[in-house]
């Protein structure tokens, strides 16, 4: 695979997780660097769509030789990129560092080995990396009863967890290095062993208690860099950010000028929109119940369906798909002014339409902080892994949201969510001036400042770790 890498000279090399949900923040992290004149290579499968170089200075490769990288195991990739870093170490002499996706930590040892410098990239956020080093280091059984929250020393009173949380919410995926195709290493700030530092995709105005817990676990910088979306996203009025500017390389599952009128019809903050990312949903059931309450609040909605999706029901177990649901939501929709959408949908567009009132989501980071930088208030319904930090950030710490689900014994993602649940949820936030109104604030000075020091103090790091002629 040597052969696919061609001869060029660049400054930083970066590496996500081949995954759209990975790639898409990388992408932005790679254009934040050519827009202070590094040369970039980003590494992507040859399985890719179309890729649009979001900078003259980004050169995408994609060489990655792999299936389709929907369901994609690490294990394969991890060893599929060795050879190819090896090739870029062996012709280029300028290298600063290699940026590696934190799903994909196995290949600082590769860098390590051969003197480059190695940075771990966190796509997604700072709470969720340090509750997720929390929940592996506390002994549960030495913790109260299943109810009892317990504050965590360094994380706001307002994180505290209780034991069934934490059991709830521990993930490796692919089942961590033990298992058939895992990774080498663990994800995770213990992963990132042997980095000179993070970058998380975040910033200090949202996350800065987290990073500086995740900073201090891991022993070195943790720099917020994010949220690392498109720069036309930051300088666009809401509402009026083309999708087409922001995220290439998708075909949507909607006509985006019907879209628009659609939209443009409905009245101001009136619309709930509804998407559960790609990977994962929740079970036929409990989608079934979302379907009834639609019909009961009787409000317009936006409802975008994965059919590549794996459903999981409350207590994360998986469950098959009800083939029925779709039409059932496209009966509601005829009655209720709605639209379902099936694939891939124009998120950023959506959320930025001033008509958007709330914004029902499984809480993926890249779902959570578009939501956040749009101001639209998010009504939380997390299925699994990180999506369960990433609510507990949205309702209880930024105070931007709640959660679809009630608590029982301490442990709100055990059961099952009802209609009455959802309408209430629903009819909460569109009536909620406070949420909406701390939902718009975080982010209306554009792209933070703090996020583009924290960038050039990166690069002063990676600039002085750099050796000329280093041997490998």
């Amino acid at each position: 695979m040597a052969e696919a890498i061609p001869n060029l000279e660049v400054d930083i090399v970066v590496v996500p997780f081949p995954n759209a949900g990975h790639i898409f923040p990388a992408t932005q992290l790679c254009a934040h660097f050519a827009r202070r004149n590094y040369r970039v290579a980003i590494l992507l499968p040859t399985s890719s769509t179309a890729f649009a170089s979001p900078h003259p200075l980004v050169r995408p490769l994609q060489i990655i030789p792999l299936p389709d990288p929907f369901r994609v195991q690490a294990k394969p990739v991890e060893d599929a990129l060795d050879s190819l870093l090896l090739a870029f170490f062996a012709r280029n002499t300028s290298l600063l560092c290699v940026v590696v996706d934190d799903m994909l930590s196995g290949l600082i040892d590769t860098c390590l080995a051969h003197s480059v410098p190695a940075v771990s990239l966190f796509t997604s956020g700072a709470c969720a990396a340090a509750l997720d080093y929390v929940s592996w280091q506390l002994d549960v059984d030495a913790l109260p009863d299943s109810s009892t929250a317990v504050p965590i020393p360094g994380l706001p009173d307002d994180i505290a967890l209780t034991p069934a949380d934490i059991l709830s919410t521990r993930h490796r995926p692919f089942g961590g290095p033990a298992c058939p195709g895992g990774p080498r290493r663990q994800r995770g700030v213990e992963g990132a062993d042997g980095a000179i530092a993070l970058l998380i995709n975040t910033c200090g105005d949202l996350e800065r208690p987290f990073l500086d817990y995740v900073s201090k676990a891991a022993g070195k910088p943790a720099w917020g860099v994010g949220p690392l979306l498109p720069d036309s996203f930051w300088r666009a009025a809401a509402g009026s950010t083309g999708e087409g500017e922001v995220r290439s390389g998708k075909e949507f599952g909607v006509d985006v000028k019907e879209l628009v009128q659609w939209l443009d019809a409905k009245p101001t903050g009136s619309v709930i929109f509804i998407s559960f990312g790609s990977l994962v949903a929740p079970s036929g059931e409990e989608l079934a119940q979302l379907a009834a309450a639609l019909d009961d609040v009787n409000l317009p909605f936006v409802w975008v369906m994965q059919p590549e999706a794996e459903a999981e029901d409350a207590m994360g177990q998986p469950t098959e798909s009800d083939g029925r649901l779709l039409l059932q939501a496209e009966e509601v929709a005829k009655r209720r002014q709605g639209m379902v959408i099936r694939g891939w949908a124009p998120q950023l567009l959506i959320l930025g339409h001033p008509a958007v009132g709330v914004f029902l989501s499984h809480c993926g980071w890249n779902s959570t902080v578009e939501a956040v930088a749009r101001g639209v208030p998010i009504l939380a319904w997390p299925v699994r892994g990180d999506q369960h930090h990433n609510a507990k950030l949205v309702v209880s710490h930024l105070k931007v949201g709640c959660a679809v689900r009630r608590p029982v014994d301490g442990l709100s993602s055990a059961t099952a969510v009802t209609k009455e649940d959802l309408a209430s949820g629903i009819r909460r936030l569109m009536g909620d001036e406070g949420i909406r109104r701390r939902a718009r604030a975080f982010f209306a000075g554009g792209f933070p400042e703090s996020s583009s020091s924290s960038l050039d103090a990166f690069l002063e790091l990676a600039s002085s770790q750099f050796r000329p002629g280093f041997s490998h």
